[in-house]
């Protein structure tokens, strides 16, 4: 029975987590920015991109039913700006959004970015819901129409009822331009790849394409005089239900099915009022021939009506999911227009009806306005519900399974695109598991299809798995051994680790050392490289305290950060870009501020860096969902000379060229 119980979605595909989030402050580039929608997305026409500070943009790539993921190799600081654009699988429907973040700054500062997302309809979205409202207005009218010519062909019949099917073309007409136009707005154009893309997800695209078949056989039933135009009609009404936002509840069969109740009702009800007003009975509507007409339809229409209202209803729990959203969301207030316009309607149909004095135009004239509302809610995004939110909050969230417990060894290298973290357990000589987190760019489904192999003293083990992005192993280690993890397949590699003496010695006191030493710095240089697995970049980064930082990528100096002013450009050829206001720059900051406190940390080696001795401590990190693995080469007197961090896409290596020597950064010219 739980099958059968339908679970409420929000139509049109809504961004409801993200990571970074808007106006998080991240240290360094993020490698990956990962957004999380409520419903599944059309992969072919639902796009994503982030714009670094210097105008360069990184696109990304549909990764999984609910999930866009872009990869950026940069760590240019400033303000980057994430725009997306997410058509809906069920629906077809098409929105828009962005958000902001920031690399740089002081870790202190307040986090807040700018988030805008497209909840009010664009004016593509008017003209089709105008379309939308014809074409309804035409298919329940045209019901209303038969249901008349059926009641006036019991004994005796009223010869004087005429059916207008001229409305079955009407229909055809609106129904072809709304489904072309709304193909065109989804697909950016009049593209023919876009529009095989739109018309070939399901169920959206199939639903518009039968939309416009049945309304072309029940135009062409009207025009031979077949009664089959009652089966096209309602299968235009089904397929109208299929195609819009009743497709994006969990099953689809069910909120399928409840608003093509709900429409056919309103078209017995609503479509018959309209009806009733193309017709001129003799003597008025005060007349025998009038009244007889109508004691035939009132049953039909009461129960119509009861009929619509109950499954409107059930469809607007549906939709919305919460009270609070009825009165907190576009879409719910328009919702409300509507319920309050069929309210007016049904006192004010009951008294002209019990005082034998009805009003078909009036009432007519308020159907249309009701379906107008219901037109319009088509082409507004239904908030997600709370359900929606949490999955995609978790499934933005950094797995936890195969990340370091507390007094871990924890070291981190990639494999190929793949970062892998290997912890042991507990850490000393003998039987040690070897804990694998695996981070590939492609997210947590991508890990949970990978296959992975371990060598240690030349003993080669695949790793059992122990969670979608963990694995696990038994070896006996002493230290000194060469540990290599090999991620099988296109996007892995090896990732080759040392062990380092066990139990290794704690590194807490070496990383209080260095924080001290590294802020009491003037200035520094840094000479970094940063890979993605697949492409490398150089840069060279100097600040000056309090707040200055220059910034050259590949030779060219294309950012200077001073106080709250960033000025940026693409190439020596163009000019300076200034943007003001921006988090304030703090120097001496450090990648690692961001992450503090730093964990497991432990000495796991020394090593001569440029004929000076340092000691090798390796420690991991998280904020935010982000989890990172640092090693610091720290000399003597707690100055850093190497450090590696690694993170998901994110490779990166940084050599202090100098310390505290004369530097002059100013604005450019």
């Amino acid at each position: 029975m739980g099958s059968l119980i339908p679970v409420t979605a929000s139509a049109h595909s809504l961004l409801v987590s993200s990571d970074p989030s808007a106006g998080q402050r991240l240290a360094t580039g993020p490698g990956v920015v990962v957004l999380e929608f409520d419903e599944p997305l059309n992969t072919s026409l639902s796009t994503a991109s982030v714009t670094d500070p210097t105008g360069h943009q990184w696109r990304g790539m549909v990764t999984g039913s609910l999930e866009i993921r872009i990869s950026v190799q940069t760590n240019v600081q400033g303000t980057y700006a994430v725009d997306w654009t997410s058509v809906s699988l069920d629906d077809g429907h098409h929105i828009s959004g962005s958000f902001t973040f920031d690399v740089g700054g002081s870790p202190a500062a307040p986090e807040a970015g700018a988030s805008t997302v497209q909840t009010a309809p664009q004016v593509s979205d008017v003209l089709l819901g105008i379309g939308r409202w014809v074409e309804a207005l035409a298919l329940l009218a045209l019901l209303g129409q038969l249901l008349l010519r059926l009641l006036a062909q019991r004994l005796p019949q009223l010869p004087w009822v005429r059916a207008h099917l001229a409305l079955a073309p009407a229909a055809l007409a609106f129904g072809l331009i709304v489904v072309v136009a709304g193909a065109a707005v989804a697909s950016g154009g009049l593209s023919g790849a876009g529009f095989l893309a739109f018309f070939t997800a399901i169920p959206s695209g199939p639903a518009r394409l039968a939309r416009l078949v049945f309304e072309g056989l029940a135009t062409i039933a009207a025009w031979r005089g077949s009664a089959t135009i009652w089966l096209w009609t309602g299968g235009a009404l089904g397929a109208v239900a299929a195609s819009g936002h009743a497709a994006a509840v969990t099953p689809a069969w069910w909120g399928i099915t409840i608003d093509s109740v709900h429409l056919g009702a309103a078209g017995l009800w609503a479509g018959g009022i309209s009806a009733l007003a193309t017709q001129r009975p003799p003597g008025g509507w005060r007349s025998i021939e009038a009244r007889r007409l109508l004691v035939r339809f009132s049953p039909v229409a009461l129960a119509a009506f009861a009929i619509t209202v109950a499954a409107g209803v059930l469809d607007a729990v549906l939709q919305l999911g919460s009270l609070a959203a009825l009165v907190g969301t576009p879409y719910g207030r328009v919702l409300l227009a509507k319920m309050a316009l069929i309210g007016t309607m049904l006192p004010l149909s009951f008294i002209a009806w019990r005082r034998r004095r009805p009003r078909p135009r009036f009432e007519t004239a308020i159907a249309a306005c009701v379906v107008a509302a219901a037109a319009l809610l088509a082409s507004f995004p239904s908030p997600p519900t709370e359900a929606a939110q949490q999955a995609a909050q978790r499934a933005a969230a950094t797995p936890s399974q195969g990340l370091p417990g507390s007094g871990d060894v924890t070291l981190a290298a990639g494999a190929g695109t793949v970062l892998v973290g290997v912890s042991l357990e507990p850490g000393r000589p003998g039987a040690n598991r070897v804990l694998v987190y695996l981070g590939p760019v492609a997210g947590s489904r991508a890990a949970a299809a990978l296959l992975v192999h371990a060598t240690a003293g030349g003993v080669t083990r695949p790793m059992q798995r122990c969670g979608a992005t963990c694995r696990e192993a038994t070896f006996t280690l002493r230290g000194g051994e060469a540990l290599n993890i090999d991620v099988l397949g296109n996007t892995g590699g090896r990732a080759r680790f040392t062990i380092p003496q066990l139990p290794a010695p704690a590194g807490a006191a070496q990383l209080a050392l260095m924080q001290d030493r590294m802020h009491q710095l003037s200035s520094y240089h840094v000479a970094e490289t940063l890979s993605s697995g697949v492409v490398i970049i150089s840069s060279d980064y100097a600040s000056v305290a309090p707040n200055r930082s220059v910034f050259a990528v590949n030779g060219l100096t294309d950012e200077i950060w001073i106080g709250t002013t960033e000025w940026t450009r693409q190439s020596a050829s163009q000019t300076w870009q200034a943007a003001v206001n921006l988090p304030a720059n703090k120097v001496p900051s450090f990648v690692w501020d961001y992450f503090e406190p730093l964990v497991d940390a432990h000495i796991v080696g020394h090593e001569d860096l440029h004929g000076v001795r340092t000691t090798v401590v390796s420690a991991f990190g998280m904020r935010a969902g982000t989890a990172l693995w640092f090693r610091f080469w720290i000399d003597g007197g707690g100055l850093v000379h190497q450090l590696y961090m690694d993170a998901t896409g994110h490779f990166m290596v940084d050599r202090y060229v100098s310390y505290n020597t004369s530097t002059s950064i100013n604005p450019p010219p």
